[in-house]
């Protein structure tokens, strides 16, 4: 993350302890709060968003913490953001910003929180887990399960887009795999991604939404964004050609959409595509 002055922050939600980061001016943007994905954190998946949003607005962005209990449910962590959201912008609105299953957790926050989350962005989201997802997921546990030291490069060969993993030699991408950490909360974590069901909740939403899909998404494929830009009420579909992991891959192009979005979210209305970016 670049050296940028920041405020830490603690809630208890649940029994437990979560850390979030602020930093960041105060004004006419609303503060905007990210919302990491599985096996991720604050600086493994926003460590260039952060920073750079940072310059523009006001930023909050929390790591999740293992809830008690055999299993996590979409509830707990929407519980942990809404805790964050409700310490740091009491007032509201706000806009909130969730990364794949940060992305499915913020959904959910938005469909609860009402006017209170007055923009959202999802990024590389769904709106309910398929057999193509499960497939993927089960040959994960089965790894998982072996304790076999090839489930890091299977999540990297999963997340990243071949075009990318071209341009990087196999010990590279064998170097990236191995900066993946196991643990039983990202068993967790995985568990649930199997479990996911917001279609009621999207039809509910009210906030003025962008949805952002990738086009070369083994892991999220691109109709699962498309799934919900079309239950959304005011949603607005934008693409990048990435991975799953655009927030590696692309992470300049998905920064344009998120401050351009930040800054004017009536630029494009409800129902457009948004036209993509030309080098």
């Amino acid at each position: 993350m670049l050296d940028q002055p920041y405020r830490e922050g603690e809630v208890t939600v649940g029994g437990v302890s979560v850390q979030y980061r602020v930093a960041g001016p105060d004004n006419d943007r609303l503060p905007l709060v990210l919302v990491h994905g599985t096996a991720g954190s604050i600086d493994g998946h926003y460590g260039y968003i952060f920073p750079m949003m940072a310059y523009r607005q006001k930023v909050i962005a929390l790591d999740w913490s293992e809830p008690a209990g055999d299993t996590v449910e979409l509830a707990d962590l929407v519980a942990q953001v809404k805790a964050v959201i409700e310490a740091e912008v009491p007032e509201g609105p706000v806009t909130l910003m969730g990364y794949s299953l940060g992305a499915c957790v913020a959904a959910k926050v938005a469909a609860e929180m009402g006017t209170k989350i007055k923009n959202l962005i999802l990024t590389a989201g769904w709106l309910k887990t398929d057999t193509h997802q499960k497939m993927r997921n089960d040959v994960w546990r089965q790894l998982r399960d072996q304790d076999s030291p090839s489930i890091t490069q299977y999540m990297t060969f999963c997340a990243f887009s071949p075009a990318f993993q071209n341009l990087k030699t196999l010990d590279e991408m064998k170097a990236a795999a191995g900066m993946l950490k196991m643990s039983p909360f990202v068993d967790k974590q995985m568990d649930l991604n199997t479990r996911i069901d917001i279609a009621a909740d999207c039809e509910t939403i009210t906030a003025k939404t962008l949805v952002i899909g990738c086009t070369y998404d083994m892991m999220v494929p691109k109709h699962h964004s498309k799934q919900l830009f079309g239950a959304i009420e005011d949603a607005r579909y934008a693409e990048i050609p990435s991975g799953h992991a655009v927030v590696h891959e692309r992470a300049a192009e998905l920064f344009h959409y998120v401050d351009r979005f930040s800054a004017q979210p009536d630029q494009y209305p409800a129902g457009a595509i948004i036209p993509a970016q030309k080098p």
